[in-house]
């Protein structure tokens, strides 16, 4: 199932996707799927199952896709947004190459314990359709797709899309910058989906596509798939679960495989579009703070 949020202008309205339709319902909260996660336990009765129940009995507003498009928002407002790094061997030899400490990202590439670090809270995180930043002092920033778990108590509840915006030169000129390389205002952006993982048959073997639009020229695109990271999901939620007391709805971002070549950066005015298979496509606007 595909859960969604609607800009309906003074409210914000909640549904599912079937097809090329949205199915809206009303009086389902502000943000219900977030609701539910925190308030209940997904891990036993799953998102879809909820949502099922909910509408059991309600008559949807039905909208074509194409119509209502520019107007989803963040599925869910996450609690905390956590990330893992260098899970792909193409952000390996980016990292490697923009670093003046030399070795470390191969080291945790190959270690047993994997980089997770947090991105923040749900409060820097915006969804499609709106703007992710780059910082000011900043003149290498680069978006990064990934796929991104959404988390019940302990397992997933649902997965999406997340662009973890970073600042390359700041990362690279000393990794103890790396806090300030990645969190600020609207430096993260999920959705436009919450895709429950009964819909997902593979989470290992999905395709991820990048592509960033300057004047209304693409002057980037790439793809890689999930299929090549190094890491397990399970693995990666081990660590992050270990002695760390994660609260119910919140997210990680799983790792970039996707890098644009050294001599790019974002600009502000460029329109960031992420697409992965069955999870839909993300479309952000960048701007410069």
């Amino acid at each position: 199932m595909k859960l969604v949020r609607l800009n309906e202008g003074a409210r914000t309205a909640a549904g599912c996707v079937s097809g090329e339709e949205v199915r809206i319902y009303d009086s389902l909260g502000e943000d219900p799927f977030a609701d539910y996660i925190r308030q209940k336990n997904p891990d036993k009765t799953p998102l879809a199952d909820f949502f099922r129940s909910l509408i059991e009995d309600r008559k949807p507003r039905v909208y074509r896709l194409d119509w209502v498009r520019d107007r989803l928002i963040m599925p869910m407002v996450p609690g905390e947004v956590w990330a893992a790094g260098v899970t792909y061997q193409r952000s390996v030899e980016a990292r490697e190459d923009e670093t003046k400490a030399k070795g470390i990202y191969d080291r945790v590439y190959g270690a047993e314990r994997p980089e997770v670090l947090f991105k923040g809270l749900g409060y820097r995180t915006v969804g499609p359709n709106d703007v992710i930043c780059i910082r000011s002092d900043s003149k290498w920033d680069v978006p990064e797709p990934e796929f991104t778990l959404v988390y019940g108590e302990r397992k997933i509840a649902a997965y999406t899309i997340g662009n973890d915006v970073s600042s390359r030169d700041i990362e690279g000129a000393n990794p103890l910058y790396l806090p300030q390389a990645k969190v600020w205002q609207n430096s993260c952006s999920i959705g436009p989906y919450l895709v429950t993982p009964d819909e997902i048959k593979n989470p290992k073997n999905v395709g991820i596509r990048l592509k960033i639009f300057r004047a209304r020229e693409a002057v980037f695109a790439g793809e890689t798939s999930t299929s090549n990271m190094k890491r397990e999901f399970d693995e990666l939620s081990r660590f992050l679960f270990r002695d760390n007391p994660v609260p119910r709805g919140s997210i990680m971002l799983t790792g970039v495989g996707i890098v644009p070549p050294d001599n790019f950066t974002l600009q502000d005015g460029d329109i960031v579009e992420i697409s992965m298979d069955g999870l839909g496509t993300m479309r952000n606007y960048v701007k410069k703070l």
